[in-house]
């Protein structure tokens, strides 16, 4: 049996989403019914999420025997169910220096202030240098059957003049969910449609003359230049949507042997597109990356689940999000997230495919296209002396999926909308993370 990499989902799921992640077990034991060894009584206070976090430890010997945690005001299903396991932790740590629960940040916080507190000793938030860059540490794995993932692959299924992107959902090795689409640029003279940002800072990487377009997007005008080049008479979205279709219940090593046919556009009802193989690997590759992703347990009906993806403007002008969720009518299954953003070439980044081709006509003077989750270290080194920040990007995207997957929309749109959503998620510190979460919103309504 495959292990895989599990997320905590939000408690309000109605159907059966069972979330697994790096989130230690939280336990039985109710906050206030720890069992003390006879010794000194130590009580300390800070302020939580809600209100006052008291911690009253027993010492024994300078040992540390029992803890209790009172928050009557902490979230109910999040800083609350904390206490019990930071009780534990407490215990075990002998102090505040504790790990804390994913997903109970402020309140993780509050009992560490507060230990510290009772204790008497100065609480020193952990601070690290300019540049260093925090790396998550792996989420626990866990044996799961029925579980699903999401996977992202970029790659050149279609000539040197764009690229293609994929995104692919499997329960173990049999692909639920897929998406097609591709990049190129076009005339901006023309009636197409850039992507988001293209009117601002993110248009400097750009040639003159050209303007970077999603093909979905412009599936109109792409379609009817296809018709006029090549004669085609299936629109270019039908097209995607065919090939997504036909991967729909196969195994990935199936459509890996579907790609290698020599005809491989015949097998695909509704296809007409002569690199229709390209587009196969590509998902199938997509597919191969999601089973190294997060994971949730899922028991409804898979012909419920839909795929949609949505570009976006979450963080500034010099960028644009593409973000993917998986629904299962109002409910975020599971979610993804990227940025591209023009680099300079020469500081060792990986541009997007054909970034060394015809693709590259489209790029200004000194920029290559990036995706930043493929450009991971680079850019989290870049915000880390550029902003101070200490959390890697790709793990900022993750700790928002994380969070968001499981929620209903309203709940993911009433959470962007809270002045601290930023504190709300365990692991996120990117200050547009209310941007990220709306992007998710919009695709999950799409």
């Amino acid at each position: 049996m495959r292990k895989k990499l599990i997320a905590a989902l939000s408690s309000t799921v109605v159907f059966s989403l069972v979330a697994c992640g790096g989130q230690a077990d939280n336990g039985t034991t109710a906050a206030g019914e720890t069992t003390m060894a006879a010794g000194e009584t130590l009580t300390g206070t800070a302020k939580g999420y809600g209100g006052d976090v008291i911690v009253t430890l027993t010492r024994s010997e300078g040992v540390i025997t029992g803890c209790t945690i009172e928050g009557a005001s902490e979230t109910v299903g999040i800083g609350a169910d904390a206490l019990p396991e930071l009780e534990k932790q407490v215990v075990e740590a002998g102090g505040f220096e504790i790990d804390g629960v994913s997903g109970a940040t402020v309140t993780s916080k509050a009992v560490m202030k507060a230990v510290a507190a009772a204790l008497g000793e100065e609480f020193v938030e952990e601070t690290r240098g300019e540049a260093a860059v925090e790396t998550a540490a792996p989420a626990e794995l866990v044996e799961i059957d029925g579980g699903l993932q999401i996977g992202l692959a970029y790659g050149a299924a279609h000539g040197t003049k764009c690229f293609t992107e994929a995104y692919a959902v499997v329960q173990d090795d049999v692909i639920v969910a897929a998406y097609l689409d591709e990049f190129q640029f076009l005339d901006p003279n023309e009636d197409v449609k850039g992507v988001p940002n293209s009117d601002t800072e993110f248009a400097k990487g750009y040639a003159e003359g050209s303007v970077l377009c999603s093909k979905r997007d412009n599936a109109e005008y792409y379609s009817e230049l296809m018709k006029s080049n090549g004669g085609s008479t299936v629109h270019i979205d039908v097209n995607y949507d065919a090939i997504q279709s036909f991967v729909v219940g196969k195994t990935i090593s199936e459509v890996e042997r579907a790609a290698g046919e020599e005809n491989a556009v015949d097998a695909v009802s509704g296809a007409t597109l002569v690199d229709t193989a390209g587009y196969l690997k590509v998902i199938a590759q997509a597919a191969k990356n999601a089973q190294s992703t997060q994971a949730v347990e899922f028991s409804g009906d898979s012909g419920n689940l839909k795929l949609s993806v949505v570009y976006g403007a979450a963080h500034g002008t010099k960028c644009f999000t593409a973000a993917a969720a998986l629904t299962d009518d109002d409910t975020i299954v599971l979610s993804y997230l990227d940025d591209f953003q023009f680099l300079t070439p020469d500081e060792g980044v990986t541009g997007v495919p054909n970034s060394d081709k015809d693709f590259a006509q489209g790029y200004a003077e000194g920029s290559v296209l990036c995706s930043k989750r493929e450009n991971a270290e680079y850019y989290s080194e870049l915000m880390a002396s550029s902003g101070g920040s200490t959390v890697a990007i790709n793990n900022n995207y993750d700790a928002i999926q994380n969070h968001v997957n499981g929620m209903s929309i309203a709940e993911a749109e009433a959470l962007m909308g809270r002045s601290d959503v930023v504190d709300a998620i365990s692991g996120a510190t990117l200050v547009d993370t209310a941007g990220y979460i709306r992007t998710i919103a919009e695709a999950a309504k799409k």
